[in-house]
């Protein structure tokens, strides 16, 4: 018997346990050396890159935003320095705590902090604003306790800073902080983070890419609770670039005083360049609120207001044009020879049309009347006449044509279009036919059609400057840009001159009332009825309900001879257009002359 059998069967054991083993540890061996391939040639970078977060810290510095100047090189938005809190989220374990201590020293609620803060946790190593523009004292409260409040610093920035504020909110806009729609539509290279401000409307949303600049980085080091130790890189930011308006600041004050507090918007334009001089809306907002997040109340305010502030009535108001209109169809029938200057038409005080009764606001009529002297007085009768001749075709065409019924081009955005009614428009909106009482209606501005005052600053300029509609800019590297010509003549413009000089200089003149010896205005008036068939029997219009009374329109350019300006002014539930529109366009051409720097005994000479 073979004693070693025993020892042989344990030997071949113990081998191919350890070929297992040798396999098991050449097995580990791989793994191991896998491993640590993909983390230090794979993954390298990744990795130091988190290693290089938990002892450097990587914040961008805001750029400085351009200026917006006038027309004449004065500051209209411009930048000032401010204090404001910046959070690294990785750095802050405990959210409530840090949120808490916070919001006592900024007397703000703790749980928007503390919803900031964890938004911002998807990307730790991104700092996020989490309030802006503190006073000093909140800077020096936060200041003290640094030592304990990891992840907190305190960042200087420019802030924007709007000089004047309520000369031209809705023109210069307003920045607000970007919103997570936003942000979700921006590519990375855009540069925009969480917190970060972004023009929201006016000239700051149309000009954000020149005015915004570029951020600078400031790379800094951290000790193992994330406070600052040393600066170890910067690159500065770029600042952005200057935008400069047509507007004229001095106009815009001038404009926002004559309206005042009333609801209206004010338009003042070159006839003969499309440059917009001024461009106000009533009542005005303060942009300034929007720089920082603002309580519920402020804001439920602000959209609650009846009068809403937000809305700028210059391109987005939307109104009939009244008596204004009148001088289109007067341009349309001389240039289309469905009448000659010295055509006559009798004016009994009402225009019979089938079984129906239009009557003229002077219900004794005028007599025998011209188109000038229909200008004049503004009669009702004559117009009624020409529109029933023209038709809804011509007018419509007409109007189109001059720039009605669709957004003027300025560059702001949101331009309400208004409306130039047509037979096909009315047959698909209400399923009717169209009928020539309708047309009757539209000669004198009444019925469906629908303006903003832009719309009717562009086209009385085209009439006044012998028919070039240009498209109205309010930047002043905008190019002129000619949009038609409808070439009126020489004789036809000359007469409607004539009927619009005569409506402020003639004793019979709807507004006769502005009449100044300084300077030569043109112009004309409109009352639009906002109640259908309401007539008052109550001796003042400011005794009837607010909303029941008429709008007030009246558009005027100086000088008369070779226009340098056109104002329009619309005055919301105003009354007459002569007692309150009329005023308001007197003030800003006035207004014009002086800042022009000349005096008295000059302007009336130029006027000659």
């Amino acid at each position: 018997m073979d004693h070693n059998i025993p020892g042989q069967i344990l030997e071949e054991e113990l081998k191919g346990r350890a070929k297992y083993l040798t396999v098991f540890v050449i097995l580990l061996f791989s793994i191991l050396v896998l491993r640590l391939t993909n983390m230090q040639i794979l993954k390298g970078s990744y990795y130091e890159g988190l290693a290089r977060n938990n002892r450097v810290r990587v914040v961008n510095i805001p750029a400085q935003r351009g200026k917006i100047f006038d027309r004449n090189h004065e500051i209209l938005a411009d930048s000032r320095p401010a204090y404001n809190v910046m959070v690294i989220p990785e750095d802050i374990e405990k959210i409530s705590d840090v949120s808490q201590r916070l919001s006592i020293i900024l007397s703000r609620d703790q749980k928007e902090i503390a919803d900031k803060i964890r938004e911002a946790k998807s990307k730790p190593f991104n700092p996020v604003y989490i309030a802006r523009d503190i006073s000093f004292p909140q800077m020096a409260g936060i200041e003290s306790q640094l030592f304990s409040l990891p992840g907190i610093s305190i960042d200087t920035s420019n802030e924007r800073d709007y000089l004047s504020k309520e000369v031209a909110p809705h023109v210069i806009g307003f920045l607000g902080e970007i919103s997570r729609k936003q942000l979700s539509k921006l590519e990375p290279e855009d540069g925009y983070s969480p917190g970060d401000l972004i023009g929201k409307s006016g000239v700051e949303f149309i000009c954000e890419d020149i005015l915004r600049g570029v951020k600078g980085t400031r790379a800094f080091e951290v000790d193992a609770l994330g406070r600052k130790m040393r600066v170890i890189d910067e690159q500065p930011p770029v600042s952005g670039q200057d935008v400069v308006l047509t507007i004229d600041k001095r106009l815009q004050m001038i404009a926002r005083q004559s309206l005042g507090e009333r609801a209206g918007a004010v338009v003042a334009i070159n006839p003969f360049t499309g440059e917009i001089l001024a461009m106000v809306s009533s009542p005005a907002y303060d942009p300034t609120v929007f720089l920082t997040p603002m309580p519920a109340e402020v804001w439920n305010g602000i959209i609650g207001d009846p009068l809403h502030p937000l809305e700028n009535r210059a391109i987005r108001g939307q109104y009939s044009p009244g008596s204004m209109y009148k001088v289109i169809i007067a341009a349309l029938a001389m240039t289309s020879k469905f009448i000659t200057p010295t055509d006559k038409n009798f004016c009994p005080g009402k225009y019979t049309l089938g079984d129906s009764v239009f009557r003229c606001w002077r219900k004794e009529g005028h007599g025998s009347i011209g188109l000038v002297e229909a200008l004049t007085v503004s009669c009702d009768v004559y117009f009624y006449n020409l529109g029933e001749r023209l038709g809804i075709n011509r007018m419509s065409e007409f109007s189109t044509e001059l720039g009605l019924g669709r957004p003027t081009g300025i560059e702001l955005k949101d331009e309400a279009t208004g409306l130039v009614p047509t037979v096909e428009w009315k047959r698909r909106r209400f399923g009717q036919p169209w009928h020539k009482g309708e047309s009757v209606i539209t000669a004198i501005g009444q019925g469906f059609t629908l303006v903003t005052p832009l719309q009717v600053a562009k086209v009385m300029s085209g009439i006044v400057n012998g028919g070039k509609v240009l498209t109205p800019r309010i930047l002043a590297s905008t190019p002129q840009k000619l949009e038609t010509n409808f070439n009126i003549g020489a004789e036809e413009l000359d007469v409607i001159k004539r009927g619009l000089l005569s409506v402020v200089d003639n004793d019979r003149g709807t507004a006769r009332a502005i009449k100044d010896p300084m300077f030569s205005i043109g112009g004309k008036t409109g009352t639009v009825q906002v109640v259908r068939g309401l007539f008052s029997k109550l001796p003042d219009e400011a005794d009837l309900p607010y909303k029941m009374r008429d709008h007030a329109w009246f558009f005027g350019f100086s000088p008369v001879e070779n226009p340098e300006i056109l104002v329009v002014a619309i005055v919301e539930h105003g009354g007459h257009g002569a007692s309150i529109a009329a005023p308001v366009v007197r003030d800003v051409i006035k207004g014009y002359y002086y800042s022009k720097g000349l005096s008295d005994e000059q302007v009336r000479q130029d006027n000659q």
